[in-house]
C-alpha cells in the first residue's frame, strides 16, 4: 500500500479525509508485492476524538467529474471508513457528504500534503537511507523478499501542518517488520523499528 495523498475538511463535529493512492488488488501485508490498483479512502471521526455514534453512514463523494456512493464500514469506535478504486489527483477537487441518522456532514476537501515540506518521494528517500541496513539484513536470507507501505498519519484532534507523519513501513514474507516514522513538516525521525 502507497499512500501518496490526504485531503481533509472539517466542520465544528467532525473531520473528514481522503489518501489515495495506490495498493495490491488483493490486499495482503506478506511480503510479496503483486498487481497494484489505484485507491482511495475516506474516513469520518469527530473533531474531538470521541466514539462515533453506532450508526448507518452512507457517503457520497465528488471528486471532478466523478461520483462514489455507499455505506461506511466501522473501522474503531472512533472512526468510519469506505474504499474507493479511485486516487485522486493532487489538484482534485473533493466534496464529501455523509449522511447519519438525523444528520448531514458535508465537506469540501483540501489537499493538506500538499502543505508538506516532505512529500512521499522524500519520506523515501529518508526511509531508504535510514532502514538500509535492515533491509539488507531482511534480504540476507535466500528467498526472502519484502514489500513497503507508506502512509500518513495524524492526530487529528490537532490541525497544525508539523503534527503530521509519513509512516514508511517494511514487512518480508518471514513475518519481520522494520518501521519509520517521519515529520512531514521537517523531516525528522520520530520513531524507529529496526
Amino acid at each position: 500500500e502507497q499512500r501518496e495523498t490526504l485531503f481533509t475538511g472539517s466542520g465544528e463535529l467532525y473531520t473528514v479525509t481522503y489518501s489515495g493512492g495506490m495498493r495490491e488488488e488483493n490486499y495482503s501485508i506478506d511480503g510479496v508485492v503483486n498487481s497494484l490498483t489505484p485507491f482511495g479512502v475516506i474516513t469520518l471521526t469527530r473533531t474531538d476524538g470521541e466514539a462515533l455514534a453506532n450508526d448507518k453512514y452512507v457517503y457520497t463523494v465528488t471528486i471532478n467529474e466523478n461520483t462514489y456512493t455507499g455505506e461506511m464500514q466501522k473501522l474503531n469506535d472512533t472512526s468510519y471508513c469506505a474504499d474507493i478504486e479511485f486516487n485522486a489527483p493532487q489538484d482534485a477537487k473533493i466534496n464529501v457528504k455523509v449522511d447519519f441518522t438525523g444528520y448531514s456532514f458535508v465537506a469540501d476537501l483540501t489537499n493538506t500534503s500538499a502543505n508538506f515540506n516532505i512529500d512521499k518521494t522524500k519520506a523515501m528517500e529518508i526511509a531508504n537511507k535510514e532502514l538500509a541496513e535492515g533491509v539488507k539484513n531482511l534480504l540476507a536470507e535466500k528467498n526472502t523478499k519484502i514489500e513497503v507501505i507508506t502512509k500518513v498519519l495524524k492526530d487529528f484532534t490537532s490541525t497544525e501542518v508539523d503534527n503530521y507523519y509519513w509512516y514508511v513501513g517494511v514487512v518480508s514474507t518471514n513475518g519481520e517488520t522494520l518501521g519509520l516514522l517521519i515529520d512531514a513538516n521537517t523531516g525528522s525521525i520520530i520513531a524507529k523499528k529496526i
